[in-house]
């Protein structure tokens, strides 16, 4: 009897016609690695250098929720000198957009960072059955950060968002993960900047991966929630089915995820704990995930000193049945941060 698809595989196939309609990637910056091998972990993921001035435009008002862009000029730069100069081409890249979500009533509540995930476009369904959900039901501020290279920051030679963000040119995708991690701290100390209100971060799958890294360098954060996803990035690369043909391109220049993992172990990536304290993170795993591995991320949950996880039956992509579950156990974690009463978990 032949096997049913799995879901993230029939994903990873659709993502792969795509895909296709961009050009493989031509630059083959592998010679150029060792210029990340070389500084520490701070050098390589640096704070914001300033405080951002933010330009806001009401978008909408609608039953009390206030719909609001934000955005600023990104403080990044890359560390490779030639792919500096390719950067400064794709200037759409330059601005850091937000969706910035105000339900009524939460004046005095925490606020929450969300990241969203790999070729996400910016929809009005997305909007309305995500963003303002977490905002009412969590009775938030949600801020969603674009990532590069997705949404308003994507390119106009680019046909779908995200395609330049993971690809065979590796350098350009260590700098846009660089750039993403810079991108929400920056928008952490505007926030901050605004008033003492804690501020905690959240994200899915390439989001999430995000968040869990957020959560190792950013002590600011009040709480953190990854959800489907850990921070292992030779994992990522070797497993994620939609990174396909980015792993046959790298392949055919004799180029392994494990060599992408010993390029980050040198500074320390692989032994990054937590800064946001234990029992302000919750993390939400699917149990048949074929993008990010149960093993994985079981891996980082034993790192990080166990704090509380939630593991959900299902795939990667039907993980989203799941939200209802998974905002109705944050509400409490949100609600003990406003009130600064979170439970002391055991140290590690």
């Amino acid at each position: 009897m032949a096997r049913s698809p799995h879901p993230d595989e029939v994903v990873g196939v659709l993502a792969g016609i795509v895909q296709r309609l961009a050009p493989p990637s031509g630059e083959n910056t592998i010679p150029d690695l060792p210029a990340y091998a070389q500084g520490t972990l701070e050098e390589l993921f640096p704070a914001p250098e300033r405080v951002p001035v933010v330009e806001v435009r009401r978008r909408w008002l609608a039953f009390g929720l206030e719909s609001c862009d934000a955005w600023f000029p990104s403080q990044h730069r890359p560390i490779e000198a030639h792919f500096a100069r390719r950067y400064r081409e794709d200037r759409e890249n330059h601005t850091v957009w937000t969706r910035w979500i105000r339900p009524p009533g939460s004046a005095a509540r925490p606020r929450l960072v969300y990241l969203h995930g790999f070729m996400q476009p910016e929809t009005p369904i997305e909007e309305w059955a995500l963003l303002t959900t977490l905002a009412t039901q969590l009775d938030v501020e949600i801020i969603q950060v674009q990532p590069p290279y997705h949404g308003r920051r994507k390119p106009r030679h680019c046909r779908f968002d995200g395609e330049l963000y993971w690809t065979a040119d590796i350098v350009r995708s260590i700098e846009a993960l660089r750039q993403s991690i810079l991108d929400a701290r920056t928008v952490l100390s505007w926030l901050l900047d605004q008033d003492d209100r804690p501020v905690g971060v959240a994200g899915l799958s390439l989001g999430g991966a995000l968040t869990a890294a957020l959560t190792c360098l950013e002590q600011r954060f009040a709480f953190s929630a990854p959800l489907i996803a850990h921070m292992d990035l030779a994992a990522i690369l070797a497993d994620v089915p939609v990174l396909a043909s980015v792993r046959a391109q790298l392949a055919a220049r004799s180029f392994l995820p494990a060599d992408l993992g010993r390029l980050f172990d040198r500074v320390g990536w692989s032994q990054l704990g937590p800064r946001v304290p234990i029992e302000r993170i919750r993390i939400f795993a699917a149990r048949d995930d074929l993008f990010f591995r149960p093993e994985h991320v079981e891996a980082m949950w034993r790192r990080w000193g166990e704090p509380p996880i939630e593991w959900f039956p299902g795939s990667h992509m039907t993980f989203f049945t799941h939200l209802p579950r998974v905002i109705s156990r944050l509400r409490p974690l949100v609600d003990a941060v406003a009130r600064d009463t979170t439970p002391r978990l055991p140290a590690p």
